[in-house]
């Protein structure tokens, strides 16, 4: 019988508890559960392993691909499809085992593999088993596995005589079959990187899942042609590739033609099971659909009509029809509610909010635990206590801080072994709740999240210390790092730079000090290095603080008069709500913030001048894409200013695609590939303000374009712009919003953001499943292009080959022809005709060809998702933010990408330098590095009508950004220097080898823990050493004691802190006058001996261990008191 119940007032974050109170309670024995969090399918799945040991928890995640378009979806998650459904097919049957399905919208109405289907694909193999080593290469040939000499990769095999290796889609570690005459004799896990067996690794049996929904055995193929060849539009690419049985980027779009039977929709795996979902899914379903037909209705070639390979709203409706239903109407915040289940079986369950235990913490000036352990001590005989952590590490942290304060917690594996103590476990909720029976805390409400968001942070993070780099000092200037030594003082271990000076002098400086340094920008070896005790340095440093006090005083003029600038407000609205739902993606925090920067920059009503700065595929565009959107849909104009011909196309279709479901909004492109007649129309619609966005080249800087009412412009690239454009930009940018993008900003647009004249925005997350692009820099070989190529071939995929001249093109292509004549290759570069170079873009983007060989013109901003592989002849002429762009080419989706650096035979010092920084940066978010890296050998150009880079030149970004941020927050207690406070304790002082056991990565945690401001991110960095290298050593702990001790000394006035033996000395600035309560308090104190002439002497004997926990408390409180 059809029955619905529905659940008010619950937000969607604790829709999971619901659901298990239900299952607890018997009011559902299995269900599928349909939420739009497309992310937080696997940390649902854990809830509910979580909350209900012995259910079943089966996830069917949906393909991760736009619709319609040449994309494929990632491999791993059509393997948990695949699995998934086949587990549906035992499952079923079996009706007592209860078990719920996780899935997400845009899962539940696409279509699935009949049932038949899914059971034959699936491959077990048992030891023991008679299997010819024909079949089994057969199956994973026909079932999307790539054969290569070794397994590196998942998805990829390799047969030798008596075994086949492979790297099974849903497995953690590649497999080994040892075979003897067709019988399988044993099955054992290997490493990837020493192809060596592990140690007591046999399996009994494995199941080998496809690593395609797209099946492609003789009869899955002569289906498919059957059909396909009988269409009109057919693309003859995708024809051969599928007789081939290689991959085709996209053919999952094609899925119904594979298969003799209908595709089947989920429903049909299930039967007597309840329906769990929000009230919104409806709108998300209906949303979805109008997508998929646009889509359709617009795509160039032949394409399954949208009914064969998903379901309607209307079909959801008729299939659901019969099943018992509970729906939630969601609230976006939880206040104090009742979760109202309008079912007579269950009693109302009352949920609430706890209190924030950080803004107490904040508004007592003291510690978050303390406040938390007070909190639970207070409500422990009324409620159980359960803490959820994310990790073992975390949970292991939280259990130390409470154990500080008598609270002892009980580690649990699930929600039934819950007493009536404290109890803890892992538990990947991100929301604390109480019920009418238990307390719930996250981890996010105890440990601090604190980011690094300041400019010097930022660099501090970027820029990293090695031995052997040359520093700065800032007391005694030049120096060469020499070593990281370990130093026995006063039987405890200290750890120290040691950094070489003129004439071999040694200076030996305490980690905890090591924010006294700062890394040089000129790395040569044969610099001068200052003499210590000479006081050239404090010469060269007191004219350098002179320049940069005027343009100190200089910033803040230009901050004032930009304030004064009125600019027009645009608010966010529903519309533009609206826009943003579409995106078919989810944001990354980074995304986020930069979009909230936006977004209150242009409704502030003052003029807007920001920079984003991100890699390639960050989702630089999504942000432009809704600045664009607030204006335009006021009526405004925007206009989008792009480098090349090749980005203007690109943008075009992007923002064409992106704004179709606001028709109303009139977007037009200019640039030489629109003929004259368009030209003269376009320019007309512009000045009548027809054309609310238009996007363009540097034709849009032309006389003859005058604009309507122009509110934004958005410059993509902007260091690819010439002089001569500059300067019309500066003409069209006067009085009107401006955001720049670019993933590697020329040192004066850079530095502009670091000073504040242009606001600052970074994206620095990848987007989720963003692999690093793997960097080889070689010389040539025949064996390497050849392999190179072949390798992204066989794995569907096109390759970039780039050279620095065009004149390199022909010899190239003569010897790729000679090298590999059935490969075919196409030709792009700036002299081609715009028709012609667009008709060879077009054809490499549907993989017509497999090679385009071509010069530095792709290196702006293009998108080809299919391109994984760019080969880049004589890198050593490309410039530094080039090689970076170019690499950027590659790697854009969730299929890992290659860049080869080949050399010139004669590289010359400055070329190895540009490649040896490409290399020491080589991580998926390393742009700003490397701008950073450009500006320290660039210097930065003129920047407020003065030369100023020598400067940066002279000292390095990292300290002269220092410098100018002191300099600008003279009056700002955060930003007073910590270096003038010495602290000698008698302490182990050190971070262990044995906890880090790379010296690089030690040298850089002391870089950035002596670079800690606040307790905020002491405590930040804390819980992030423990999650990456564990639980913290004893010294360890120490030195992150010894930074929050410097931080509690500003506001006192204390420069110095000594230990002899059972005495610590506590040394005051003469300046310094204690108010009646802090002298009440140090004079009623049994600790303290005596104050007199600036000077507090205090008692700590036998407290050796917790020495730096006794001070930090006194200091708390001297503070708390001021």
């Amino acid at each position: 019988m059809n029955t619905v119940n529905y659940i008010s007032n619950i937000p969607h974050t604790l829709e999971a508890f619901a659901i298990a109170e239900m299952y607890n309670k018997g009011l559902i024995n299995s269900a599928i559960y349909i939420t739009n969090q497309e992310d937080s399918l696997y940390q649902l799945s854990s809830i509910f392993q979580f909350y209900i040991p012995n259910l079943k928890v089966i996830v069917v995640p949906a393909w991760n691909l736009i619709p319609y378009k040449k994309n494929s979806p990632n491999n791993l998650i059509m393997a948990e499809r695949i699995k998934s459904l086949y587990s549906l097919t035992h499952t079923h049957n079996n009706t007592t085992t209860p078990y719920i399905i996780i899935t997400t919208t845009n899962a539940v109405i696409q279509k699935v593999l009949p049932r038949n289907i899914i059971s034959q694909i699936v491959f077990k193999i048992t030891v023991q088993e008679n299997l010819p080593i024909h079949y089994i290469k057969n199956y994973l040939i026909t079932h999307g596995y790539t054969q290569y000499s070794t397994v590196q990769d998942i998805g990829e095999f390799c047969v030798n005589n008596t075994t086949i290796d492979i790297f099974p889609i849903t497995y953690q570690n590649p497999i080994r079959i040892y075979l003897n005459n067709d019988h399988v004799e044993s099955i054992k896990t290997f490493d990837c990187k020493t192809q060596l067996i592990h140690t007591d690794s046999s399996i009994n049996e494995i199941f080998i899942y496809p690593t395609s929904e797209v099946i492609k055995q003789q009869q899955n193929i002569e289906q498919f042609l059957k059909i396909y060849k009988t269409k009109a539009n057919q693309d003859k690419h995708l024809l051969n590739t599928i007789v081939s049985k290689k991959k085709y980027i996209g053919e999952e779009n094609f899925l119904p033609l594979f298969y003799e039977e209908e595709l089947e929709d989920i429903f049909n795996y299930i039967q007597d099971i309840q329906l769990i979902f929000s009230n919104k899914i409806i709108d998300q379903i209906s949303q979805y659909n109008n997508n998929l037909r646009s889509n359709y209705k617009n795509s160039l070639y032949y394409q399954i009509a949208p009914d064969q390979l998903y379901i309607t709203l209307e079909n959801f409706y008729s299939i659901t029809k019969q099943l018992k239903k509970i729906i939630f109407l969601t609230v976006d915040e939880l206040n104090y509610v009742n979760i109202d289940i309008q079912n007579p079986q269950c009693n109302v369950t009352k949920i609430k909010k706890i209190p924030n235990f950080k803004a107490l913490a904040v508004q007592e000036q003291t510690d978050v635990f303390e406040i938390f352990a007070q909190y639970i001590k207070s409500q422990h005989h009324a409620y159980k206590l359960l803490i959820a952590c994310h990790s073992v590490e975390t949970l292991e942290y939280i259990q130390s801080k409470l154990a500080i304060c008598q609270i002892k917690l009980n580690k649990i594996n699930n929600y039934n072994e819950i007493n009536n103590t404290y109890n803890i476990a892992i538990l990947q909720i991100n929301n604390s709740f109480s019920t009418e029976s238990t307390i719930i805390v996250t981890e996010n409400d105890l440990l601090s999240t604190t980011s690094t968001t300041s400019i010097s942070d930022i660099i501090n993070y970027t820029i990293d210390l090695n031995i052997g780099d040359i520093v700065i000092h800032k007391d005694y200037g030049i120096g060469k790092i020499a070593k990281l030594e370990t130093i026995k003082v006063l039987d405890n271990y200290h750890d120290f730079l040691k950094i070489e000076y003129y004439n071999n002098d040694k200076l030996f400086l305490p980690v905890e000090n090591i924010n006294l340094i700062t890394r040089y920008s000129n790395q040569d070896s044969n610099i001068t290095l200052d003499r210590l005790g000479s006081t050239s340095w404090q010469q060269r440093q007191t004219k350098l603080k002179n320049h940069i006090q005027k343009i100190a005083k200089e910033l803040i003029r230009i901050e004032a008069a930009r304030q004064l600038m009125q600019g027009t407000p645009f608010l966010p609205n529903n519309t533009y709500k609206n826009f943003c739902d579409e995106f078919a993606y989810t944001e990354t925090t980074d995304q986020l913030q930069a979009i909230q920067d936006i977004e209150n920059d242009l409704s502030g009503g003052k003029i807007m001048n920001r920079l984003i700065c991100g890699d390639a595929g960050f989702g630089k565009t999504e942000v432009a894409l809704r600045a664009a959107f607030l204006v335009a849909i006021k009526n405004y104009q925007v206009a989008v200013i792009v480098p090349t011909t090749l980005l203007c196309k690109q943008h075009f279709a992007v923002f064409t695609e992106r704004f179709k479901n606001f028709p109303n909004i009139k977007i037009q492109q200019l640039s030489k590939i629109v003929n004259k007649h368009e030209i003269k129309k376009i320019k007309e619609n512009i000045s009548y303000g027809h054309t609310h966005i238009i996007i363009g080249t540097h034709a849009i800087l032309s006389q003859d374009v005058n604009f309507f009412n122009l509110s934004l412009v958005i410059i993509d690239e902007e260091q690819q712009f010439g002089v001569k454009q500059k300067e019309l930009l500066k003409k069209i940018k006067a009085n009107v919003h401006v955001l720049s993008l670019s993933a590697t900003p020329i040192p004066r647009t850079l530095h502009m953001s670091l000073c504040g004249i242009k606001n600052f925005s970074l994206i620095k997350t990848p987007p989720k499943n963003r692999l690093p692009v793997i960097t080889y820099t070689i010389h040539y070989t025949d064996n390497t292009i050849k392999n190179a190529i072949i390798h992204e071939y066989e794995r569907g995929g096109r390759t970039f080959y780039v050279c620095p001249q065009i004149n390199n093109i022909k010899n190239i292509n003569d010897n790729l022809i000679r090298l590999l004549p059935d490969i075919k290759i196409g030709i792009a570069h700036g002299q081609l005709p715009s028709h012609e170079l667009e008709n060879v873009m077009n054809d490499f983007l549907d993989g017509k060809f497999t090679v385009l060989l071509t010069t530095s013109i792709i290196e702006c901003g293009l998108d080809i998702p299919h391109a994984n592989t760019i080969i880049i002849h004589n890198a050593d002429m490309f410039g530094l933010a080039q090689l970076y762009q170019l690499k950027g080419r590659v790697g854009r989706s969730n299929i890992k990408g290659y860049a080869y650096f080949i050399l010139s035979d004669n590289i010359n010092n400055i070329s190895e330098r540009r490649l040896e920084i490409i290399r020491s940066i080589d991580s998926i978010n390393s742009g700003f590095a490397l701008s950073l890296h450009d500006m320290d050998i660039r210097g930065f150009g003129n920047l407020i009508g003065e030369e100023q880079s020598g400067n940066i030149k002279d000292i390095g970004i990292e300290l002269y950004q220092q410098m100018l941020e002191e300099e600008l927050n003279t009056n700002n207690q955060c930003y007073k220097n910590l270096h003038h406070i010495n602290i000698n304790i008698n302490i182990n002082i050190r971070i262990p080898e044995h906890y880090i056991s790379d010296i690089g990565l030690r040298m850089n945690m002391y870089k950035r823990i002596g670079n800690l401001r606040t307790k905020e991110e002491i405590d930040s960095f804390h819980i992030a050493l423990i999650k990456k290298f564990g639980k913290l050593p004893d010294e360890v702990e120490n030195l992150l004691d010894i930074i929050y001790i410097k931080q509690l000394c500003i506001p006192i006035g204390i420069y110095e802190i000594e230990q002899v033996k059972n005495i610590v000395n506590f040394k005051i600035h003469n300046n310094v006058t204690f108010p009646k309560m802090v002298l009440d308090y140090l004079i009623h104190n049994p600790l303290i001996l005596k104050i007199q002439n600036n000077s507090i002497s205090m008692l700590v004997n036998n407290i050796s261990s917790r020495i730096t926990k006794l001070i930090i408390h006194h200091l708390k409180k001297i503070t708390s008191l001021l």
